[in-house]
């Protein structure tokens, strides 16, 4: 074995037992298990499977330097700070907005959502007996999705509720498990945000997709784990038995998938599961801060480019491919969300970008009285979602598809703000 092994493994172990140190603390100073606490163990996991792909035979890696795995774990707890700051047993309440308002924008949702649902199910239909019963139907279905990905971002509307509900997204999740800690709930409304959450599952198995439904399984997993506090024990066990058997009949697809895509290849598929799951911490050390040049926002805020008026920003990630040859590596490797702003902006002004948007959200969502209200919360699960979707693989706002997500975080952020300040100024005047 030779120096770059060895000294390889080395740094790995001290990055691992960074992430064992901050998880021992962490959970030492709550004594409960929390969204902080599903993030750094998710981290942690990543941090061994990486230690495990460093020294797989069937895939190879550029030595390791312990400089860059001090800058992504600095990186890494800026990002996770207001997560982290969140106490639930200092915030006794996440006050609700005047239920009207939370309506309106949860139909918008469901009504875009449910209207695809025939055609969704018709779709599934069909493909999950490809998936089950044809040897190649995973890898089939996959490669039929990458042929229309050629059309992406190219700024065509050829179906309005799927754009937006696919720009709910994430938020999308954070409504429906919010409504469960509200006690008056309308029943259709709870169904319907159910489903809606639960749609782009069988949607993404009929394409093949694995990326859309992990993500949508860890965004259900943080969002349950930062509200469970607030959950009446019945709740929380309804919950919990749904979620198994959401995770179930999701887990079995992804397998099926993974087998029909990488069950022949030299590595196998245990191998390409060890590949995904750990890649992102070794390409992070060995291009994250030096890739050979940057992407200029290319893929972490295209659509706000085009909308500031700038030319020549690639509509989907094949174009940004081409437009950027001479990259070590680009989007076809996981790198993280940090490697992502890396990759766009350079490492120095990322660190700058961090330093401002984290510590911000940190102080915007700062509780009150023991009390946080639905809009601070909507910023903290902005993060959640940022790190947890972020870790494994890449930035999950990027594209125009991720920027009309962020777009509806910011906008139901300042909207429930109005709402919020208008009501506490309509109760002071009525007080008075």
């Amino acid at each position: 074995m030779n120096w770059d092994i060895i000294s390889g493994n080395i740094y790995l172990v001290v990055y691992i037992l960074s992430w064992v140190g901050v998880l021992y603390f962490y959970q030492q100073s709550r004594s409960i298990f929390d969204a902080g606490s599903i993030l750094l163990i998710s981290y942690l996991i990543y941090s061994v499977v990486s230690i495990l792909l460093f020294n797989s035979p069937y895939f190879k890696f550029e030595p390791l330097s312990l400089f860059p795995f001090i800058y992504l774990f600095g990186m890494l707890l800026l990002a996770f700070t207001p997560v982290l700051l969140f106490n639930p047993r200092k915030v006794e309440i996440i006050k609700a907005p005047p239920i009207i308002f939370f309506h309106i924008i949860s139909l918008i949702y469901i009504i875009a959502s449910v209207t695809q649902l025939p055609s969704i199910i018709s779709d599934f239909s069909v493909n999950i007996f490809r998936l089950l019963f044809v040897s190649t139907g995973g890898q089939d279905l996959y490669n039929e999705a990458m042929a229309d990905s050629y059309s992406l971002g190219d700024g065509s509307i050829s179906n309005l509720a799927s754009i937006i509900s696919n720009s709910y997204g994430n938020f999308g999740i954070l409504l429906f498990f919010f409504y469960l800690t509200i006690s008056k709930r309308n029943i259709f409304i709870t169904i319907g945000l159910f489903v809606s959450s639960i749609i782009s599952i069988l949607s993404n198995i009929s394409m093949g997709q694995r990326g859309p439904i992990l993500e949508v399984l860890f965004s259900m997993l943080i969002t349950y784990y930062s509200l469970r506090h607030y959950y009446p024990k019945k709740i929380n066990i309804v919950i919990k038995s749904i979620g198994i058997v959401i995770f179930t009949l999701a887990v079995i697809p992804l397998i099926i998938l993974t087998n029909s895509r990488f069950g022949d290849s030299i590595a196998g598929s245990s191998s390409s599961a060890y590949f995904y799951a750990g890649q992102q911490n070794l390409f992070f050390n060995n291009y994250g801060l030096d890739n050979g040049g940057i992407r200029y926002g290319d893929r972490t805020i295209p659509l706000f480019k085009k909308m500031i008026g700038i030319k020549d920003v690639p509509d989907n990630f094949w174009e940004r491919r081409n437009k950027y040859p001479n990259l070590k590596i680009n989007d076809e490797a996981f790198i993280s969300f940090v490697g992502d702003f890396t990759l766009d902006f350079g490492p120095y002004l990322s660190v700058i970008l961090f330093l401002t948007i984290f510590p911000s959200i940190a102080y915007l969502t700062k509780s009150n009285n023991k009390k946080l209200y639905f809009h601070q919360f909507i910023l903290l699960h902005f993060v959640m979602s940022l790190c947890m979707l972020g870790g494994m693989k890449l930035y999950p706002f990027s594209d125009v598809g991720g920027n009309l997500q962020l777009i509806v975080y910011v906008f139901a952020y300042f909207f429930f703000l109005v709402v919020h300040e208008l009501f506490n100024k309509r109760s002071s005047i009525s007080s008075s």
